[in-house]
Protein backbone atom coordinates (compact mmCIF):
# COMPACT_ATOMS: atom_id res chain seq x y z
CA UNK A 1 0.00 0.00 0.00
CA UNK A 2 0.94 3.42 -1.26
CA UNK A 3 0.15 6.71 1.31
CA UNK A 4 1.20 9.70 -0.11
CA UNK A 5 1.01 12.81 2.65
CA UNK A 6 0.19 16.27 1.36
CA UNK A 7 3.08 18.99 2.06
CA UNK A 8 2.74 21.18 5.33
CA UNK A 9 5.17 23.05 6.29
CA UNK A 10 6.52 20.95 8.25
CA UNK A 11 9.05 18.51 6.73
CA UNK A 12 9.72 16.48 10.23
CA UNK A 13 6.57 14.65 9.54
CA UNK A 14 5.45 11.05 11.47
CA UNK A 15 2.86 8.78 11.44
CA UNK A 16 2.07 10.26 14.75
CA UNK A 17 0.51 13.33 13.28
CA UNK A 18 -2.14 10.93 11.83
CA UNK A 19 -5.28 9.98 12.89
CA UNK A 20 -8.29 7.92 11.36
CA UNK A 21 -11.00 10.21 10.12
CA UNK A 22 -13.58 8.67 12.48
CA UNK A 23 -11.57 8.67 15.37
CA UNK A 24 -10.62 12.12 15.40
CA UNK A 25 -13.48 13.76 16.24
CA UNK A 26 -13.34 11.32 19.80
CA UNK A 27 -9.91 12.65 20.49
CA UNK A 28 -8.52 15.14 22.58
CA UNK A 29 -6.32 17.09 19.57
CA UNK A 30 -9.73 17.94 18.16
CA UNK A 31 -11.30 21.27 19.43
CA UNK A 32 -14.46 21.15 17.60
CA UNK A 33 -17.60 19.28 17.79
CA UNK A 34 -18.32 16.33 16.29
CA UNK A 35 -20.99 17.66 14.15
CA UNK A 36 -18.65 20.87 13.11
CA UNK A 37 -15.54 18.54 12.47
CA UNK A 38 -18.16 16.14 10.34
CA UNK A 39 -18.77 19.36 8.29
CA UNK A 40 -15.64 20.76 8.17
CA UNK A 41 -15.22 17.29 6.43
CA UNK A 42 -18.23 17.47 4.20
CA UNK A 43 -16.83 21.12 2.72
CA UNK A 44 -13.21 20.48 2.45
CA UNK A 45 -12.62 21.21 -1.13
CA UNK A 46 -14.72 24.17 -0.92
CA UNK A 47 -13.23 25.70 2.93
CA UNK A 48 -9.82 24.84 2.17
CA UNK A 49 -9.52 21.99 4.63
CA UNK A 50 -8.15 19.74 1.82
CA UNK A 51 -4.80 19.68 2.75
CA UNK A 52 -5.83 18.60 6.06
CA UNK A 53 -7.22 14.98 4.88
CA UNK A 54 -4.89 12.11 3.33
CA UNK A 55 -7.16 9.51 1.04
CA UNK A 56 -6.55 6.37 2.11
CA UNK A 57 -9.35 4.25 0.35
CA UNK A 58 -12.49 4.91 -0.86
CA UNK A 59 -13.97 5.90 2.33
CA UNK A 60 -11.07 5.70 4.37
CA UNK A 61 -9.53 8.88 5.31
CA UNK A 62 -6.35 10.07 7.28
CA UNK A 63 -6.58 13.51 8.97
CA UNK A 64 -3.22 15.43 9.47
CA UNK A 65 -2.89 16.84 13.06
CA UNK A 66 -0.82 19.98 11.91
CA UNK A 67 -2.29 20.70 8.80
CA UNK A 68 -6.10 20.55 10.18
CA UNK A 69 -4.83 23.02 13.54
CA UNK A 70 -3.51 25.40 10.97
CA UNK A 71 -6.34 25.08 8.82
CA UNK A 72 -8.77 25.67 11.70
CA UNK A 73 -6.38 28.86 12.98
CA UNK A 74 -6.77 30.19 9.60
CA UNK A 75 -10.54 30.30 9.47
CA UNK A 76 -10.61 31.71 13.01
CA UNK A 77 -8.35 34.34 12.19
CA UNK A 78 -5.73 33.44 14.33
Amino acid sequence: MTLTATSTNNNNQSLTDYIPKNKFPLSGDCPITESEFNWLFKQRDNNGFAKAFVKVSARSFLVHIPSFIECLDAKRGA
